[in-house]
């Protein structure tokens, strides 16, 4: 990829750190094999990374000292790294799986084997971005990640109850061109505590004592299976002595009164646990389910201290915001102190190897692009060159829409729970006043419907022939919601949009300060449309009057831009991941069309990728009467391992859908370009002076910042762009890499991060995003409200089959429209 040449200079220091070793540095590498002993039960025939290295440990410290010094680094799987050479080429030793043996101890047999020596030169040619690379480059970069992650992480913990946040330290070593840097980053870990479950359970519902929680609400047992799934306990009775803990499987409503067959007789559990244990469980209580059919009461379980793997609710999201740095210039210096805890110039694995870590961190030399003028109606301009404190932020006040909306078919339906009606008549007058102001041609709704937000929404609305549903939700919507879109999106084909009813807004429609958020709702509905956008309306477009911007030569021929993301389950979730595949089919590149699959959980690369591109590539033939010329996909999430995959399999899948519509020779074939963007890094860029600042003083970049050296990476074009101005907190960067360029893409601009129709701001990625919209597609059936993440119980609602099953495409009406922003 070639470099890029505008932009103004500008200077930034970066979270990374350079790693310097003596030329010529040996490490041995030892191979470390654990034979199990027999067992029957699969459980005991493991030993996970954590415990593998504890028992490294107290081998090394315990068992036999004298022959490891000094102490050697071990990754948590296999493979065992020491600056000198042990004096064993093979050898096994027994070593206690407890710190505190017991008279008869449980003995795990290690045994370490010398490998060879590995030497760092073998990383010159990484580091020089040679095409030929050492085997052993990748290892010795783990080598260097084990001994650095060696080092202490957790610094401080705040309490949050029922769980606790601990701010600790990311760190990774990274290669650039000429050198390794580790970086490093505060992170916070949402951590369950160790505690009795019961207590626990209190804590999160709020209760004020354990009897509340013998008459549980079902929201309030389907919160507490949300929480609850997964978390490892341990059971406090004789017989129960497993002290790492096991996960919950479920939740037990009133879990006294189920029965078993013991000894042939139908038995309660209330009944075994006062006969067996003397352990009365009150009437009405939940309980939890251990394993196949362990069924215990709250109050036998305690939690054991563990990184809470469960979706992060907007209270824990919150209290993390309020717990992390507020500031850039905070977060800097939060790193540069972790020095003290790191103590990489003490670590008895750094220090013996000769490996030092320069205590400043590194500057970076980039540049801050000029952002495009955005268009709208009437000739009016944003010129970001004569307003630079206004960078990546503009408005729709005093503005008329580029092409306005036209809205002439419409309901407004009230489900809010809100009696006010005259309230809701004005919120409903006032936004039809500001549809006006921006030059749409907006009709009166047909009606205003008032029902309970539990009603049938098919039964009231029908099948008419509507332009827009106006939906007023209440502020705890998830399932109102969910019946609305799925009414509008699958159903019927009809445009929804909808509004939470919240206090805020009720208050600021009172005193007449909703025009903000009326014209955030037009940005998001006049942008859509059955036949062109939402309502027939384009907001704005970017351009430059004088300096072409990329958007207007990218349009010297037809192209398409697409953009390709893969969504997961959480954990312990039994449902499918979601892929979709967004693309371009106007010269403006701002309407989209979208196709959206599941696909096995878990499974990165996009299955059914072939379909999904023919289908983008029928939509823009159609809209255009040509097929595109130019292809460019921007690809969101996948890592670094997974690069050459995505050349060899999702590359592959496109060429059979270019080969369907061009014809075989490839010669025929549009030019294309692959970019990888990640958001999941830990890189972030400070400014140095107040002329690289944002001027808003949010102490971030301006946006617009873009470095393509110093902390790339040496193989792989790419470099990292911090489009989006700075609200709250350290920006953080987009990390683009270029896989394919048959563009010659090179990164001198950034016009296409200020395209999505529905933002006044510019954003991250160059394309919208469509997988959090996916769970509208399921039916009634696949249970995939805000309050869990599973599926039907059975066999069957593991499998794929029964996902595609019961998962329904987009209404015929709203294929080809951009439904989803």
């Amino acid at each position: 990829m070639p470099g890029g040449t505008k932009g103004i200079r500008t200077d930034a220091l970066t979270n990374a750190f350079e790693i310097k070793w003596p030329s010529g540095r040996i490490v041995h590498h030892y191979d470390v094999m654990t034979p199990l002993w027999e067992s029957t039960r699969a459980s005991d025939t493991t030993i996970g990374s954590k415990k593998g290295t504890e028992l490294m440990m107290r081998l090394q410290e315990t068992v036999a000292p004298h022959m490891f010094n000094p102490l050697g680094a071990y990754d948590g799987k296999k493979n065992l790294f020491s600056p000198e050479r042990y004096k064993l080429t093979s050898e096994e030793f027994r070593v206690s799986m407890d710190s505190n043996p017991r008279r008869h101890p449980k003995e795990v047999a290690i045994r370490i084997t010398f490998v060879k020596t590995v030497d760092f030169s073998i990383l010159k040619g990484l580091l020089q971005g040679s095409a030929k690379v050492e085997p052993d480059s990748e290892m010795t970069l783990n080598m260097l990640n084990v001994f650095v992650q060696a080092s202490p992480r957790i610094e401080t913990i705040s309490q949050m109850r029922p769980l606790e946040l601990w701010r600790g330290y990311f760190q990774s070593v990274r290669p650039t061109f000429d050198r390794l840097l580790v970086n490093v980053d505060c992170t916070i870990g949402v951590v369950v505590p160790q505690t009795s479950l019961d207590k626990f359970c209190i804590e999160f519902l709020n209760k004020r004592d354990y009897r509340e929680l013998n008459s549980l609400r079902p929201h309030e047992l389907r919160k507490l299976k949300q929480v609850l799934k997964g978390i490892n306990v341990l059971v406090k009775l004789p017989g129960h002595s497993n002290k790492k803990g096991r996960p919950i499987k479920d939740i037990v409503e009133r879990v006294g009164e189920t029965t078993f067959e013991k000894d042939g007789e139908t038995i309660t559990v209330a009944k075994h646990f006062k006969a067996v244990h003397n352990y009365p469980i009150p009437p009405g209580s939940p309980g939890v389910k251990i394993g196949r059919d362990g069924l215990f009461p709250m109050g036998v379980c305690q939690t054991t201290v563990q990184l809470f793997k469960g979706r992060s609710t907007p209270e824990i999201v919150q209290a993390a915001l309020k717990f992390s740095p507020a500031r850039p210039q905070e977060r800097l210096n939060v790193i540069r102190g972790a020095w003290e805890q790191l103590r990489y110039e003490r670590s008895p694995f750094l220090v013996p190897a000769g490996v030092k870590v320069t205590p400043s961190p590194i500057g970076v030399r980039g540049r801050t692009l000029q952002p495009p003028h955005i268009l709208f109606g009437g000739g009016n301009m944003v010129n970001f060159s004569s307003n630079r404190d206004r960078a990546g932020v503009w408005d729709v006040m005093r503005k008329t829409l580029l092409k306005p909306a036209s809205l002439r078919s419409w309901v407004v339906l009230n489900i809010s729970g809100s009696t006010d009606m005259q309230l809701i008549i004005q919120f409903v007058r006032e936004l039809q006043a500001a549809m006006r102001e921006r030059a749409a041609d907006v009709q009166e709704p047909h009606d205003i419907i008032t029902r309970d937000p539990n009603a049938d929404i098919e039964g009231i609305l029908g099948q008419g022939a509507l332009n827009l549903v106006l939906a007023i939700l209440p502020q705890s919507a998830a399932e109102p919601y969910r019946k609305v879109k799925r009414y509008g999106d699958i159903t019927q084909g009809v445009v929804t949009q909808c509004v939470k009813w919240s206090p805020k807004l009720a208050q600021d429609t009172r005193s007449g300060k909703a025009n903000q958020y009326h014209n955030n709702l037009i940005l998001k509905y006049a942008s859509l449309a059955p036949n062109k956008r939402k309502l027939g309306g384009v907001n704005f477009s970017v351009g430059t009057p004088h300096t072409p911007t990329i958007l207007q030569r990218l349009a010297d021929r037809p192209t398409m831009i697409l953009g390709a993301d893969v969504s997961h389950p959480g954990p312990g979730s039994m449902l499918p991941s979601i892929c979709a595949l967004v693309s371009s089919w106007d010269s403006k590149f701002c309407e989209y069309s979208a196709s959206v699959r599941v696909q096995e959980k878990r499974i990165e690369m996009i299955a059914d990728l072939t379909e999904m591109m023919m289908d983008a590539l029928h939509v823009f033939n159609k809209k255009n009467g040509c097929l595109p010329r130019r292809l460019l996909l921007f690809r969101d999430g996948v890592s670094e391992g997974e690069f050459s995959q995505v050349l060899e399999k999702e590359v592959g899948l496109m060429s059979a859908a270019m080969r369907a519509h061009y014809g075989p020779d490839n010669s025929k074939w549009p030019p294309i370009t692959v970019i990888i963007v990640g958001k999941r890094h830990h890189f972030r860029f400070f400014p140095v002076n107040a002329q690289a600042a944002d001027p808003r003083g949010n102490g971030n970049l301006t946006a617009g910042f873009v470095t393509d050296r110093d902390i790339v990476h040496p193989a792989w074009g790419n470099f990292y762009l911090q489009s989006q101005p700075g609200l709250k907190g350290t920006s953080r960067p987009s990390h683009y890499t270029v896989l394919l360029n048959g563009n010659k893409f090179v990164p001198d601009e950034f016009a296409l991060c200020h395209c999505y129709s529905r933002a006044t701001r510019s954003v991250k990625i160059p394309a919208p995003l469509v997988c959090r919209r996916a769970k509208i597609h399921f039916d009634d059936e696949v249970n995939f409200s805000d309050d869990m993440s599973s599926a039907a119980d059975g066999e069957e609602a593991s499998h794929i089959d029964y996902f595609k099953k019961h998962f329904s495409d987009i209404n015929e009406r709203l294929k080809q429209t951009m439904y989803f922003v």
